[in-house]
């Protein structure tokens, strides 16, 4: 049996939480720390490196995985200054909590890209950390920089990948940050993973062995499917095999196990947001099928009871830091406000049990709406609280439609840039062929055509989506929505009067589809409906995501200020306040 504990602890400024899996059974002298990569890279193999951490634990080796300052639901941001330093500083300080924890003698590192380069640094400047394994690497960061810079897109501040700011004090840090020349590392073993079958740094390689580490050299097969989300139990094995090798039994270790000696750690935290104290807690709801994760923000200082709570669902496999950390902030913002808020894991994504990888189908099933309401009977039992605003995008706004439409305590709903409100297993399959069929049909397409610069394979890929489409078509047009569902879901809301906004960028085929079949949201002080131009399904962007923060405060206070004026409110102030004397 595994057990896993969420933990924060400090590191310098810092507080970053952790998530700790042991064995049931004690034993060994070994811990591993998992360092994860940066911005998007983390988002990707968030999954698959909890996977990683459970496989060393049922191989006997304690393993803690945790948030980089400024990432995830660790405390900091993008701004900070200093950020490349705390970073390799928060790599000694997790050896030194997951030693503090389990008390092993002794830590190894699994460093993933950036996360390699942080551990290897950390080493070089005297860390007690011993072997390494290192994924996917370079020498320096101007490399990296430069490999960021192809995906990425120029800011005001610096330039964003993926949805995440590397400010221009931190791409100064990043420019000079170099492995070329390593001190002594001692007898250190390190194994060289390249990003399956991409050359690996050789110059890092020349410089771990000159420094005297005896270093292996893999193939890191899987590492393009650990960032679509696909644990790479092939690495996992390897890099177990790896440290055990040398595992030698601890008698130190703590009798009747690591899972009681932990259950005694509280799971809470103090974070600022703009200043202001918020708790965080870590927060789970046991299921029959599992339990799932979630992080919930109060604020720090409680003056009168919580009548509202903020669910923030997983946008598609993303966890529920949401999509660029955007649900973090949005979180610290309202608590630091006085609203408390649930950011949380559905079973098989992020931090919570379930299966390793949902498919598309699973994450539209309505039957995922039977945890979004476990967690708000979880959150009326122990909070008292009685209405609900839930955001969400993709799959998370297909949830949150849905909540809408069946849940009474869900007053409001953002949804953003959702991809169905009725989920159809076809979907996908006839926006292909409606896609296919509009290129063949496009007078550039058919000009490149006669100069021979599109691809045969292309041009029978096309043909035969187009003749799918024209046999489909003979049976009779197929609507991609449902104009009796929709009718009666946005009478529902009518009915209810639940606030409902959607979001869309441009180029979303829902909104497109809306358009063509004449299923745009009625015109009520209920549904509002937003266009945000020139971005992505995700709002990658600064500015797109900071248009987003802006419409999710609106609606957030529009829809209290109609509240705000309740018996029931009133009522429930004064049993709260007579209870506290």
């Amino acid at each position: 049996m595994i057990y896993t504990q969420h933990r924060w602890f400090r590191s310098g400024a810092n507080t970053l939480l952790g998530h700790l899996d042991v064995p049931e059974t004690a034993g060994g002298s070994l811990g591993v720390l998992i360092v994860p990569p940066f911005a998007w890279e983390d988002v990707c193999s968030y999954r698959p490196l909890r996977f990683l951490g459970r496989t060393l634990a049922a191989n006997g080796i304690p393993a803690l995985r945790f948030d980089l300052p400024g990432m995830g639901d660790s405390s900091g941001g993008a701004l900070d200054q200093g950020l490349l330093e705390a970073w390799i500083q928060s790599v000694n300080d997790a050896a030194t909590e997951l030693r503090a924890a389990t008390g092993v003698q002794e830590v190894a590192v699994v460093g993933i890209r950036m996360g390699a380069m942080l551990a290897v640094s950390a080493a070089a400047r005297g860390a007690n950390i011993q072997d390494l394994v290192l994924w996917g690497p370079s020498a320096t960061g101007r490399a990296m920089l430069r490999e960021m810079r192809a995906f990425g897109a120029m800011e005001r501040l610096g330039f964003q990948i993926g949805g995440f700011l590397i400010t221009t004090e931190t791409q100064r840090a990043l420019e000079s940050f170099a492995l070329s020349a390593l001190p002594a590392m001692g007898n250190r073993r390190i194994l060289f993973l390249s990003r399956d079958n991409l050359p690996a740094d050789v110059k890092l390689i020349q410089s771990l062995e000159a420094s005297g580490a005896t270093v292996e050299t893999a193939i890191g097969t899987g590492y393009a499917a650990m960032m679509e989300g696909i644990p790479p139990s092939g690495i996992n094995l390897a890099i177990t095999e790896f440290f055990t090798k040398t595992l030698p039994h601890n008698p130190d270790a703590p009798e009747g196990g690591l899972s009681r000696l932990l259950e005694e750690r509280p799971a809470k935290a103090v974070v600022a947001s703009e200043g202001t104290p918020v708790s965080e807690t870590v927060y789970r709801i046991n299921r029959s099928s599992g339990a799932m994760f979630g992080i919930l923000a109060e604020p720090e200082a409680k003056h009168h009871p919580t009548e509202w709570c903020i669910l923030f669902l997983n946008p598609g496999p993303v966890r529920h830091t949401g999509p660029n950390r955007m649900w973090v902030e949005a979180a610290r913002r309202w608590a630091a406000q006085g609203i408390v808020s649930l950011r949380m894991d559905l079973l098989g994504i992020g931090e919570s049990d379930g299966e390793s990888l949902l498919t598309v189908d699973e994450l539209y099933r309505v039957e995922m709406l039977e945890q979004v309401e476990a967690a708000m009977d979880s959150l009326r039992s122990r909070l008292g609280v009685q209405r609900f605003a839930v955001i969400g995008l993709c799959s998370g706004a297909f949830l949150a439609f849905q909540g809408a439409i069946r849940i009474p305590d869900i007053r409001t709903a953002i949804l953003l840039n959702p991809r169905a409100f009725f989920w159809d297993p076809e979907l996908d399959r006839r926006r292909l062929t409606r896609d296919a069929v509009k290129k063949l049909g496009a007078w550039r397409d058919w000009r490149r055509l006669a100069r021979g610069q599109v691809p045969l394979e292309h041009i029978k890929r096309a043909l035969r989506r187009a003749f799918g489409s024209i046999r489909e078509a003979q049976v009779g047009p197929h609507r991609q929505l449902q104009p009796e569902a929709m009718a009666n879901a946005w009478a529902s809301i009518e009915r209810s009067q639940v606030r409902v906004t959607l979001a869309f960028a441009d180029d979303e085929p829902l909104l497109e589809e809306m358009e063509e079949e004449g299923q745009m949201p009625p015109e009520t002080s209920r549904v509002r409906c937003v266009r945000v131009a020139n971005c992505d399904h995700t709002f990658r962007p600064l500015w797109a995501q900071k248009f987003i923060h802006e419409l999710i405060d609106s609606e957030l206070h529009e829809v209290l200020r109609e509240s705000r004026v309740n018996p029931t409110d009133e009522a429930r102030e004064k049993q709260w306040a007579a209870s506290q004397k």
